[in-house]
């Protein structure tokens, strides 16, 4: 019972997301590897252990083959997608603390072939200590002027008191040259702190990472780092 529904949650959210997978505009965050036959996964990283985060319950990626082609996508050996675009984005939708494997399926005139992705996101945990102060916000990683590998991790904790009836969230924003790439609603065990635990695909080269902490009294909270990333990887 308790895989079943897991099973139907990950399948509610590959439906959710099916329309973004679809889209023309969507590009998955990495190159697509150069040869023909091809399936490349952006996210996860195979083997990684992520914190419970809208930001990375998912996998994206590209399917390459020139040929007319099927592809079908299975859940620790169970179907439950088919029709894959060759630009996706589906649900990796547990949050159970085992590790699961995605696989894509890839049928056309020559044949099979396939690949797999294992990850796990598991309960949420601190990527540093807390702040010190209430209410606070540290940066956990990167730290200014580091020297980051492809994917560039951000990690941030805030602390501070919820105002009983107050409208606002706590978040935290991460902004990349100006650009939004992500924020993360995720708390820890109580409502005055929220994680972020991410990894975000940037271009080689040096970067300047915003990151925003907005807390539940309306206060935010502004950190700025200068990131060199290095090591592109498809």
């Amino acid at each position: 019972m308790k895989r079943r529904m897991l099973l139907l949650v990950m399948m509610a959210t590959a439906i959710a997301l099916a329309p973004a997978a679809i889209a023309q505009t969507f590009t998955p965050p990495c190159n697509p590897l150069p040869q023909d036959r091809t399936i490349t996964f952006c996210t996860p990283i195979d083997d990684a252990t992520y914190s419970q985060s809208q930001t990375e319950n998912s996998a994206e990626g590209w399917i390459k083959d020139s040929l007319p082609h099927t592809a079908k996508e299975y859940s620790d050996g169970q179907l439950f997608g088919s029709n894959v675009p060759d630009k996706f984005r589906t649900g990796f939708g547990f949050l159970d603390d085992q590790i699961h494997t995605l696989t894509i399926v890839v049928t056309d005139s020559l044949g099979t072939f396939q690949k797999s992705v294992s990850a796990r996101w598991s309960s949420p945990q601190l990527p540093c200590a807390l702040p010190s102060t209430d209410p606070g916000f540290v940066v956990c990683k990167p730290s200014d002027g580091e020297v980051d590998s492809r994917p560039m991790r951000v990690a941030a904790v805030t602390r501070a008191d919820f105002t009983p009836g107050s409208s606002q969230v706590g978040t935290i924003e991460v902004w990349i040259d100006g650009t939004k790439y992500g924020e993360s609603y995720e708390p820890l065990g109580t409502t005055n702190v929220k994680i972020l635990n991410s990894f975000f695909y940037v271009p080689v080269g040096t970067h300047k990472v915003t990151i925003f902490a907005h807390l539940p009294d309306g206060t935010k909270i502004t950190k700025h780092r200068t990131v060199t990333v290095v090591n592109y990887a498809p």
